[in-house]
């Protein structure tokens, strides 16, 4: 399983860095108006969002590099949280592109979700 890279800073993200939470519910609507809600999976799960700018050209390269490794959001990685420090495995990249814009020279930037999965 790879691992999301680190920024040459050291870091993962750059702020704001929103972190949102929450578990899958299904609903069902019945003929009369009603609904009935339920739970999908059992456990809350976590998604990052990852704004990084001001990135230089071997750090926009390492990212889109591991978007290519990881084929878009099919492969999973372990992500390193940035608020805990600690390592979630089974994550995957929130949307099958990637966006990345060229500023000038070693000034580059992109936005992506990263999704803890279950496995």
């Amino acid at each position: 399983m790879a691992d999301f890279p680190f920024l040459s800073s050291g870091a993962i993200t750059q702020y704001p860095a929103p972190l949102t939470s929450g578990q899958a519910t299904q609903v069902i609507r019945f003929l009369d108006g009603s609904d009935q809600r339920f739970l999908v999976q059992g456990r809350v799960f976590r998604s990052w969002e990852i704004r990084l700018d001001l990135l230089n050209n071997q750090e926009i390269q390492q990212l889109e590099a591991f978007f290519v490794s990881e084929q878009g959001d099919y492969s999973s990685f372990v992500f390193p949280d940035p608020f805990t420090g600690n390592d979630v495995p089974n994550c995957r990249i929130g949307a099958p592109g990637l966006v990345t814009e060229y500023v000038g020279e070693d000034v580059n930037s992109t936005s992506l979700w990263v999704i803890e999965a279950n496995g």
